[in-house]
């Protein structure tokens, strides 16, 4: 069933430059369905027009949209209420629009955030902009040896420092080691300390189950683009509780009910965060797109043969390098404990950052490398991947990795493990 899924996919049917394309950079973004391509096209053909106040059948139906996507959001996630999601156009917004929410409102000086060493710079920068104008902490919980979060730091942090950590902030699953935390666990912790917990789950999204209530956070956002959606889509779950207090983080048209020359008034939720008029087309296919991909988790039997189907293409791909001692995996060997993402680095070689203290003189440059898989049509990524502070945690350089999708097969990975074993060879001849 897998295969007839690929088969829906058009760019990966067709050739790309020349060459066919071996897509291996799903985690960066997914290829997009027929289905949602086809319902994006119909969108602009048939049913444009702005939203909430056109009294006219075009806008009145494209509200009914909207507010659908948003119910259908709501509903994949286990959320209460289509109330709790708020559309934006990635998770870096989303995580943005939470720490200038919540942020603002939690923090005070000398407070506590805590993240964690294998968190996006998403969410790490944003906090840090905001820590120029308030004074809190950052604290990083720590990776292990087997790429797990230190729990019991984060008791001991707890238990000295108590309702002083106001927010928790976690990625689920890491873009870079494809780990997937204890969220669960944690949260359950910070709870009982009344601290504020979020959850990154753009890489998570379309990788394991996804419950709200389950997980245990307050608030999660993902990216629609990372979802077989458009880019330029997204969505925040927040609870209802917390939104109608949070001050929004954008003011204009949309997000009030009523204004005058000395004040104004809320409009109701979600709309209150949703100042402007949005992507409405997008925003509307991602909830298209979520259909789609249910009926098709559905139709290979649902999440558990999923995750599977990944973990063994991860497992297949790690054995075409037994026995090859250039080859040295990010993250754990264990393809059980891996969702999606294999990083990568070639000892002997130095790939493209913004940085290079880790490498040694007499490395080679792995630029022929990425052109060579370049050229034979294999698409991946090279780099930090937007978490450089991992790469130095663990003292390794610029990485590669390639991601997997619900379209990846054996062949690609086959295709591209030849492939890079060959770049290597003539690497270092």
């Amino acid at each position: 069933m897998f295969e007839e899924i690929r088969k829906e996919f058009p760019i990966i049917r067709g050739s790309r430059f020349g060459k066919k394309l071996v897509y291996l950079d799903s985690a960066a973004t997914t290829q997009k369905p027929e289905f949602v391509i086809d319902r994006l096209k119909k969108y602009y053909e048939t049913e444009n027009a702005n939203i909430h106040r056109g009294p006219y059948d075009l806008s009145l139906e494209g509200t009914k949209l909207w507010e659908w996507a948003h119910e259908k959001v709501a509903s994949f996630i286990n959320a209460d209420s289509y109330k709790e999601i708020i559309f934006v156009r990635n998770t870096t917004e989303g995580l943005n629009l939470l720490v200038n929410t919540v942020g603002r409102k939690l923090l005070t000086k000398d407070d506590i955030v805590v993240v964690s060493e294998m968190e996006h710079h998403s969410n790490i920068v944003s906090w840090m902009i905001l820590q120029k104008e308030i004074p809190f902490k950052i604290e990083y919980i720590p990776i292990k040896e087997e790429y797990s979060l230190d729990i019991d730091w984060f008791k001991k942090l707890i238990e000295k420092e108590g309702e002083n950590i106001k927010i928790v902030s976690l990625v689920h699953i890491s873009n870079v080691l494809g780990v997937k935390n204890d969220v669960e666990e944690i949260f359950k912790i910070a709870k009982k300390n009344n601290s504020f917990t979020m959850l990154d789950a753009a890489q998570s999204i379309v990788h394991c189950k996804v419950d709200v209530k389950e997980i245990g956070c307050d608030a999660l956002t993902f990216s629609g683009h990372k979802a077989y959606a458009p880019t330029g889509t997204g969505a925040v779950y927040c609870k209802q509780k917390y939104l109608e207090e949070l001050t929004p983080w954008m003011g204009g048209g949309e997000m009030i009910s009523s204004v005058s020359f000395k004040d104004f008034e809320y409009n109701e939720l979600p709309w209150k965060f949703e100042a402007g008029t949005p992507d409405i087309g997008g925003g509307i296919v991602l909830g298209y797109a979520i259909e789609w991909f249910e009926k098709a988790l559905e139709s290979v039997g649902g999440w558990e043969s999923l995750i599977k189907h990944e973990q063994d293409l991860t497992e297949f791909f790690f054995k075409q390098f037994d026995g090859i001692g250039w080859f040295k995996p990010f993250g754990p060997r264990d393809s059980s404990r891996k969702y999606g993402a294999i990083a990568f680095h070639i000892e002997g070689f130095t790939f493209r950052g913004c940085k290079n203290i880790f490498n040694i003189e007499t490395n080679r440059d792995g630029s022929g490398i990425s052109n060579f898989l370049n050229e034979k049509g294999i698409a991946f990524r090279e780099g930090y991947h937007c978490a450089e502070p991992l790469h130095d945690k663990l003292c390794v350089g610029p990485s590669l990795r390639f991601s997997l999708a619900i379209y990846t097969n054996e062949e690609d990975l086959k295709y591209a493990a030849n492939m890079l074993k060959q770049a290597v060879l003539q690497g270092l001849n």
